[in-house]
């Protein structure tokens, strides 16, 4: 059952994906939107990887004037200004593809951006990249002296900080089961992870904490509870994109204090310290 809950869960992830706002929206009304796409496409073989809005300017402004919004592979954003000075809609999608094409082909050189003053206005600050999160459920398997649990994980962060901290909130469940002992954990926590984007690629890799608050039941004849803290450290890595990411961390599930378990035909011990591998599969926003 729980197999069949994951996949769901997976299923409902990829439904909101494809309902997700489109990676390349081009519809200014000084431009033709089919021939801008077209030409884009013709000068840039990686804009899947980009997620770009075009948009009238501001009113009041000239009417060829639009604003760029883009978001590059490595998650930097960047918003402008363009006045297109092309007669016709072709004419203008034709300049916005060109301009669109420097613009990404200069990306990674921060000097030539700021040299590149011909398609901005100078009175109008850029503002601040929005504020970008993420939003993934998976699979969490954990290692212990003598029980193998595995369960699902919710959990979310925000990149801050030019995306070197994450802010995280986790809520999980695992279960274990060993000689009709059942065992059954509810976790909820918060937690800070750090590091960075790599260069060039898709990936952000840093270290991660997360410390839970967690609620153990065991069945067997009898029921009973406890509460215990579950410190998760590691590692995290994640592999994004604009609208979705996945996410791999490992580490190690400090349960202090430990829990002695007793059944009627088995023996259990949760913690402790449990080595801990987990599968995020998510949503980023903003």
């Amino acid at each position: 059952m729980a197999l069949l809950r994951f996949v769901a869960s997976l299923a409902s992830l990829a439904a909101l994906a494809l309902l997700a706002p489109p990676a390349l929206d081009l519809h200014a009304s000084a431009i033709d939107h089919v021939a801008a796409e077209a030409g884009l496409r013709s000068r840039v073989p990686t804009l899947d990887d980009w997620q770009i809005t075009v948009r009238d300017a501001a009113p009041g402004a000239n009417p060829s004037e639009v604003e760029l919004v883009l978001r590059g592979p490595d998650g930097r954003s960047e918003r402008r200004r363009l006045a297109l000075a092309g007669t016709s809609p072709e004419d203008r999608s034709r300049e916005l593809a060109a301009s669109l094409a420097l613009i990404i082909t200069q990306w990674d050189d921060p000097q030539d951006h700021r040299a590149d003053t011909t398609t901005t206005t100078p009175t109008t600050p850029a503002p601040a990249s929005p504020l970008r999160g993420w939003l993934g459920l998976g699979p969490r398997m954990e290692l212990g002296r003598s029980l193998v649990e595995g369960g699902l994980d919710v959990q979310g962060g925000t990149w801050l900080l030019h995306e070197h901290l994450q802010p995280l909130a986790s809520l999980g469940w695992s279960t274990s089961a060993r000689a009709g002992l059942g065992l059954h954990t509810l976790r909820l926590g918060l937690g800070l992870a750090a590091g960075a984007p790599l260069p060039r690629t898709r990936l952000w890799l840093g270290a991660h904490a997360l410390a839970h608050g967690a609620w153990t039941t065991t069945s067997d004849r009898r029921s009973t509870s406890a509460w215990a803290s579950s410190s998760e450290l590691g590692a995290l890595l994640q592999i994004r994109w604009p609208r979705w990411l996945i996410g791999v961390r490992t580490g190690v599930d400090l349960a202090l204090p430990p829990l002695k378990l007793k059944g009627d035909h088995a023996r259990v011990q949760r913690g402790p310290a449990q080595f801990i591998v987990g599968l995020q599969i998510g949503l980023v926003f903003g």
